[in-house]
């Protein structure tokens, strides 16, 4: 029930193929680096939530912040800042798998009907186990699918 796709994930959400994305951040609001950092640069609303919160709070672990944005042609989508990971990138595995699956299931009973895309997730910066982190998000495509909605995986191109 996973979804493919090639392109940018931000590009396709200002396109209205997502309701909401979902990007990875570590406890400490740099969103200095992939994805985050388009993010940051594009959508200042975005970080702007993410330094709301307290730098280097451990309990931010498993939980999000969100901001909704407005297009110009009507609709909107909003930004998950999950944070998946404590520490900044490393070069190794700083991904937090248990925060993800606790995100994950937040996110299915929040948005049970919406279209969702993800990033590679935690596969890249952050060093995470990639056949690990794909079958959280298998689960995650399966049970949203069960509640309405779909989860698309978006490899940049």
């Amino acid at each position: 029930m996973l979804k493919h796709t090639k392109g940018n994930l931000i590009d396709l959400a200002e396109a209205g193929e997502f309701d909401v994305i979902v990007h990875g951040c570590n406890c400490f609001n740099t969103m200095g680096g992939g994805i985050a950092r388009e993010i940051r640069t594009r959508y200042p609303a975005a970080a702007g939530v993410d330094s709301l919160t307290d730098s280097g709070d451990i309990t931010k672990l498993g939980n999000f912040t969100k901001v909704t944005m407005d297009m110009p042609d009507g609709h909107q989508f909003t930004i998950i800042n999950a944070y998946t990971q404590y520490n900044m990138s490393t070069g190794e595995d700083v991904f937090e798998y248990d925060s993800f699956g606790c995100i994950i299931r937040k996110l299915v009973r929040l948005y049970p009907t919406r279209c969702i895309g993800l990033p590679y997730i935690g596969m890249g910066l952050a060093g995470g186990d990639k056949d690990v982190i794909m079958s959280y998000i298998e689960y995650f495509a399966e049970a949203h699918a069960q509640s309405g909605g779909t989860v698309t995986l978006v490899e940049f191109a």
